[in-house]
């Protein structure tokens, strides 16, 4: 037997859905019987086919209007309620076989219509909405990777000291077996220019690990020690 979440009907205005409706919906209409259950869900699904039409009219509604509507709702009733709205648009799409994306890119179409918002109306959350598609979705994350692993002018310098300081060392080596009076001339001074170079990218690597990880553990160590040990322990 499902548990239903006990809903105060009195004290609510007019909605999508009638006093009565409410409470026969939370009582699973077990109140009535089968010939006025089945009066009551075409009723229902009547007023929901009117209040998803409805939108058509409140999706350009003045932002200011929107503001008043819940400036007195708590911010966490409010965020519970628009994840059910959308949990129930969402099963109205998936109900009648509507692809995401079109539905996104109509809406983005819409937004960017001429003429969609009224006159006068206050720049506000519809300057902010976020309209993308899969693919939109699949751009941003492909450039944000990008962009986060593109090496910087310091990685790439640390890259060819220690390319470079490699194959230095390497000729040296291979030389010192060849023909080993070449490390007693001019191999010695190959082989300290290769150790510099190695060197010198090494110490960028380290420098790099100071900044990058070392310095950002310490902070949320100091932080919060007990989150950050649970994260290391986690990784391990």
């Amino acid at each position: 037997m499902s548990h239903r979440r006990p809903v105060c009907v009195s004290d609510r205005p007019s909605s999508l859905l009638t006093p009565t409706q409410r409470e026969r919906i939370v009582d699973g209409f077990d109140t009535v019987d089968d010939a006025k259950r089945r009066r009551d869900e075409r009723k229902i699904r009547q007023r929901i086919a009117a209040g998803v039409g409805d939108c058509e009219l409140l999706a350009d509604y003045p932002e200011r209007q929107f503001d008043l509507a819940f400036a007195d709702h708590d911010p966490e009733r409010l965020r519970r309620e628009l994840a059910d709205a959308h949990r129930t648009l969402e099963r109205v799409r998936v109900a009648n076989g509507i692809e995401r994306d079109s539905v996104v890119a109509t809406a983005h179409d819409r937004e960017q219509s001429t003429g969609s918002r009224p006159a006068g109306d206050a720049t506000g959350s519809g300057d902010d909405l976020v309209l993308r598609t899969r693919a939109d979705w699949r751009r941003e994350l492909e450039t944000e990777i990008a962009e986060q692993y593109r090496p910087t002018r310091w990685r790439r310098l640390s890259d060819t000291l220690l390319k470079l300081g490699t194959a230095l060392l390497v000729v040296v080596s291979l030389m010192a077996v060849v023909a080993p009076e070449f490390t007693n001339g001019p191999g010695a001074a190959v082989g300290i220019v290769g150790a510099g170079l190695l060197a010198g990218g090494l110490a960028i690597v380290g420098l790099r690990s100071v900044k990058h990880d070392l310095i950002p553990t310490v902070r949320a160590l100091r932080d919060n020690p007990r989150e950050t040990i649970r994260r290391v322990w986690k990784r391990v």
